[in-house]
């Protein structure tokens, strides 16, 4: 299933929209977090209209949810001149799975500008690294052709930070398809999690809480569906059983695209085995 049948919904007589979820899209327990995340983006965009460029998601996820339907509410909060906001609510059969808060916004007049971020030090894409190592429980790795220049376990000249939790390199689609702010929430998701590849521990990350924040519209740059995008991420704080994530999202040719904040449970994975990651040269 390419992402845009996978972001395909239609809108039932009541008003709400139903949409499917395929295994395709599978992390261990369910989909992946980002793929929720970017169906609830686009249910809100339904509703909101396609005029103003998303800014932020937040996303809670309360359940896995099951292959199959899942059906979306979105409560339209507020249209303004400047900012639209609205709530959306996914259900499966009688589980509540997924509840999201999202703004879009557009300014007519610009005033000022600035990028304090640094583009990320990444190899050229033929010199990076890719993910050997496969996991019949994880297909959504087979979504996402991803090429490894940051944070690659046993080369530690690709860390920025001595030991640390990190990852990234270049990234897209397996199948290429336009850029927009639900593939952007997506992508947000997409990488293994540094914890799982740095740690001597077998675990997983189910997500909480996801917060994309949107800082250029694709639609306004000269970003073409085949085009690599730099994504870092960063797992620097881990306490209590829970980690946190940051990430950057960058255009190849230095637009700060999005920005993304997650909370994540770790959980070990007693069944799975330590040190089973393998790179090689792409």
């Amino acid at each position: 299933m390419r992402f845009s049948e996978a972001m395909a919904m239609e809108e039932l007589d009541d008003g709400r929209l139903v949409a499917n979820f395929d295994r395709s899209w599978w992390v261990v327990n369910g989909p992946n977090g980002g793929v929720i995340a970017a169906l609830l983006i686009r249910a809100a965009q339904h509703c909101l209209g396609g005029d103003r460029c998303v800014r932020t998601a937040t996303t809670h996820f309360l359940a896995a949810p099951k292959e199959g339907p899942v059906h979306l509410e979105v409560s339209v909060e507020r249209e303004g001149r400047i900012a639209a906001f609205a709530s959306v609510r996914m259900t499966q059969e009688d589980r509540h799975i997924a509840t999201a808060l999202v703004a879009s916004a557009e300014m007519e007049i610009v005033s000022h500008e600035w990028e304090q971020r640094d583009f990320p030090d990444l190899p050229a894409i033929d010199e990076t690294w890719v993910m050997a190592s496969s996991s019949h429980d994880v297909p959504l790795r087979s979504r996402w052709d991803q090429r490894w220049g940051l944070g690659v376990p046993g080369v530690p000249e690709t860390s920025t930070v001595p030991g640390g939790y990190e990852a990234g390199g270049w990234v897209r689609l397996s199948e290429s398809e336009p850029y927009d702010e639900s593939l952007l929430a997506a992508m947000a998701d997409c990488w293994v999690p540094a914890v799982m590849v740095h740690s001597d521990v077998a675990v997983h990350t189910p997500t909480l809480e996801l917060t994309v924040q949107f800082r250029t519209n694709p639609r306004n740059i000269d970003l073409r569906g085949e085009d690599y995008c730099a994504a870092v991420f960063r797992q620097l704080s881990g306490r209590e059983g829970f980690i946190d994530e940051t990430g950057e999202i960058w255009s190849p040719d230095g637009h700060l695209l999005a920005l993304s904040r997650q909370i994540g449970v770790v959980l070990p994975r007693p069944d799975e085995t330590v040190g089973q990651w393998e790179f090689v040269r792409s």
